[in-house]
């Protein structure tokens, strides 16, 4: 809530070495105190049960990441060695190939290639990099990206009794970067020669991709000159296009093909055939004015979510403080589901009955969470946590109204109370995490949020009690209990109502100006008969708990009557 003190440079304020000075104050009806509350630079601070999780790194969310297992063993397939070629001048009567992947623990690093490396490498090239080092013989999946090193094919030389009479090993590596906006991809391919023993010396390596409907392998060759020996390596691309119309979507999984051969042979079958175990999908379906791209849709997105303190992020500082601070933690414990229809009704379910709180936040505004672009969102508004969020010592705090004693952490949602401006960069930030990574209608998604945090603090700070209100870089806490009569020495005497019990405050050495006192506060026509029935002189006013000068507000929890010469805080006015 920027509105309630003005937002500056000035905010922001080096703990390296000095904190500022903080006041704790409480005041009662018969009793007021006060007391410092500072704390050292070196102190860790107390955790607040109130205030959202938050990191001084703005960094890209990690991607989320999994692995699928190379399909099964192959079985043995042989072919008859061609008459009059070397293998059969050796004696070899078939050649037999197999394909299963490298166990971890066998797996060492790959031979250098022989083919020209001197280029800086791809991003295809580092991801099947990350691929040999975590999990050879396995595919590895981010949400746009794939890969698979650890795959071996064995080719074997036989005589007519079935002995041995050589054997040759390749190695297989492929990895890609799927395009966020865009259609068209590469997949880099290496094969290496691993082994060779016996009459086997040289192989011929021919790979060839595919990819199923909804997608064309475009170029499905990564090389033409095929030929291998041993410690060598063949390197190249295949490329694939798929473009979805408006609004479509396609998923399909691409194949591949090997045929291995003698130098010289020809191969009519491939020796070696799988097809990645995931599927890719290709979507012009986000909506707005994202285009088509591509992603890996069983791996879940990650919508970033960030505020700087000289951001309008009371919105996003609002989420972050429910997903930490309800049991339900959408978007963390449990992932949300963007939901394209709807979007208004259940923002009229959630925020229809929102109240602005306009004296507290200039252009109040409803930002509910989960949001209303998802299937979670729409709860009744009733049910939701009500918070204001404050941007106080250059981070972001979160304060709950209301009158509860205790914070119910299985509310479904919240409701906080932010600026237009705030509620728009949030949205801002949500649309743009849509098509960055691609989440379309019924996707699942996480949502990863990024706050500054400046340091140790004020003790007071980090304690913020329950329902305390924003004041500048500190809070305020007003608190009340019912009476059977606002005046009890009327007649008739008073309704019921609330009287001020206890003001606390965490004075900020810059705390705004609060308003002036007004109304018909508790006791004040108890004070205006009292005044009568002694005939006193004294002039009647109205006494704010927490100073105006220090923030306190002109309203009915923070009054009471008082007289010029001392505050009447006794029988028979309070």
């Amino acid at each position: 809530m920027h509105e309630i003190r003005p937002r500056g440079a000035a905010r922001i304020r080096a703990r390296s070495t000095v904190l500022a000075v903080l006041t704790a104050v409480t005041l009662g009806l018969t009793t007021a105190g006060t007391a410092t509350a500072q704390q050292a630079a070196h102190q860790a601070p107390k955790a607040s049960p109130h205030k959202a999780g938050s990191t001084n790194r703005a960094a890209a969310p990690v991607p989320a990441t999994a692995t699928s297992a190379f399909p099964k063993q192959s079985g043995e397939r042989c072919e008859a060695t061609k008459a009059g070629s070397k293998e059969r001048r050796a004696g070899a009567v078939e050649a037999c190939v197999s394909t299963s992947p490298i166990l971890a623990a066998r797996t060492t690093a790959q031979p250098k290639s022989l083919a020209a490396t001197a280029a800086a490498p791809t991003a295809a090239a580092a991801a099947a990099a990350s691929c040999s080092i975590t999990t050879p013989g396995n595919y590895s999946y981010e949400r746009f990206s794939y890969c698979v090193t650890g795959v071996n094919v064995l080719y074997l030389l036989r005589d007519s009794n079935g002995a041995e009479l050589g054997r040759g090993t390749l190695t297989i590596s492929t990895s890609a970067s799927l395009p966020a906006s865009g259609t068209t991809w590469s997949e880099q391919v290496t094969v290496t020669m691993t082994a060779a023993s016996g009459e086997v010396t040289a192989l011929n390596a021919k790979f060839r991709a595919a990819c199923g409907t909804g997608c064309t392998a475009t170029k499905t060759a990564p090389w033409y000159n095929s030929d291998l020996v041993l410690g060598q390596s063949l390197n190249g691309t295949v490329t694939y296009s798929s473009a979805p119309a408006a609004g479509a979507v396609a998923e399909f999984l691409t194949s591949y093909k090997l045929y291995v051969t003698s130098p010289g042979a020809t191969a009519i079958d491939p020796n070696a055939s799988w097809d990645n175990p995931r599927k890719i999908r290709c979507d012009n379906a986000v909506g707005g004015t994202s285009t088509a791209g591509c992603v890996i849709p069983s791996i879940m997105p990650v919508v970033p979510m960030s505020a700087k303190a000289s951001d309008a992020g009371g919105a996003v500082a609002a989420y972050a403080w429910a997903q930490n601070n309800l049991d339900d933690g959408w978007g963390k414990s449990k992932p949300l589901t963007r939901s394209t229809s709807g979007v208004a009704d259940r923002t009229a379910r959630t925020c229809g009955s929102f109240t602005a709180q306009t004296d507290l936040v200039s252009t109040d505004t409803c930002s509910e969470f989960p949001f209303a672009e998802t299937k979670e969102g729409g709860t009744d508004g009733a049910q939701c946590v009500e918070v204001i969020p404050n941007l106080g010592n250059g981070e972001w705090d979160t304060y709950v109204l209301g009158n509860s004693k205790k914070l119910d952490r299985t509310s479904p949602c919240v409701r906080a109370h932010a600026t237009a401006a705030d509620k728009q960069f949030a949205d801002a930030q949500l649309t743009k995490g849509f098509a960055d990574q691609r989440v379309i209608d019924a996707d699942q998604f996480e949502v990863k949020f990024t706050l500054p945090d400046t340091g140790p603090h004020a003790r007071c700070l980090d304690t913020t009690p329950l329902n305390a209100l924003p004041n500048g870089d500190g809070w305020i806490l007003n608190t009340t209990e019912p009476v059977p009569h606002v005046n009890k020495t009327t007649s008739p005497l008073g309704p019921p109502g609330q009287r001020p019990t206890q003001a606390q405050a965490c004075l900020d050495r810059t705390a705004p100006e609060g308003t002036d006192a007004q109304g018909d506060i508790p006791g004040w026509q108890d004070a205006e008969k009292f005044k009568a029935d002694n005939s006193l002189t004294n002039g009647q006013a109205r006494c704010h708990l927490i100073p105006k000068v220090t923030g306190g507000r002109g309203i009915q929890v923070n009054l009471v009557p008082c007289w010029h010469s001392g505050m009447n805080t006794g029988t028979p006015s309070m």
